[in-house]
């Protein structure tokens, strides 16, 4: 009887806030991408991530690798920077977006077939990719001022590469193992895409209203097949280790 009690308490604590994450995702994009409210969206956005951070640490498959949880913060600080809407912290916010994905990357180069069969070491993408991320940073703030066109250009240029390269790494990953990793992956990384390109599209080419409903059909998923991914990858690793 007691072990059936911790069994139900368990199950509630993962499917309430789950459900939670979908009521309040709809309910931001009903007031966001539909009414067009900003005062009501700033109050529920910031709810949904802290609900996908909390639902990554209590998991039972979860290594609470602080990669993962440093990379929910990031897009935590990213998404709710954006409602703002203030000029000089749109960059910033396009910076820690751009770091969010090349996490992803790193997550999905490690996850590369071609790599496990070279046994190639971690340690040496590791010190590659810190690399790559320290000199990108420091040239665009030697360089480039981000108050500039050619500041803020130069980091969406550096995003959009990124974005693509982790498009094919997941593609491609998903094409040669076929798990439920990469599968989530690309799931997440295809919301990503076409919540980007609707968006783009209604809001800079005047397109259809259609448009405003495509984006939340895309976009509410997101996080969860994220969360979905992470926890695969843990559990992963975790058999590998033993």
């Amino acid at each position: 009887m007691k072990k059936n009690i911790q069994s139900l308490l368990k199950r509630d604590l993962e499917v309430i806030p789950l459900i939670a994450y979908f009521v309040f995702y709809i309910l931001y994009l009903f007031f966001e991408r539909i009414l067009e409210l900003q005062d009501y969206a700033v109050i529920i956005k910031p709810i949904i991530i802290p609900i996908i951070v909390f639902l990554y640490v209590i998991n039972p498959n979860s290594k609470k690798s602080i990669l993962s949880i440093f990379l929910l913060v990031l897009l935590f600080i990213t998404d709710n920077s954006s409602l703002l809407e203030i000029r000089s912290i749109y960059v910033y916010s396009m910076v820690t977006y751009m770091i969010t994905v090349f996490i992803l990357l790193y997550y999905a180069v490690l996850d590369m077939k071609l790599l496990q069969r070279m046994k190639f070491e971690r340690s040496h993408i590791d010190k590659i990719f810190s690399l790559i991320l320290f000199s990108t940073l420091v040239f665009w703030l030697f360089f480039y001022s981000p108050k500039q066109k050619s500041g803020e250009k130069f980091i969406v240029y550096e995003y959009l590469i990124i974005f693509s390269l982790l498009f094919i790494c997941s593609l491609l990953n998903f094409i040669q193992l076929k798990t439920k990793k990469t599968k989530y992956l690309l799931l997440s990384i295809l919301c990503w895409l076409f919540s980007d390109l609707f968006f783009s599209i209604h809001h800079y080419y005047n397109g259809h209203d259609i448009y405003k409903y495509l984006i939340c059909l895309v976009e509410i998923p997101i996080y969860y097949y994220l969360l979905k991914y992470l926890l695969k990858r843990d559990e992963e690793e975790k058999i590998t280790e033993q």
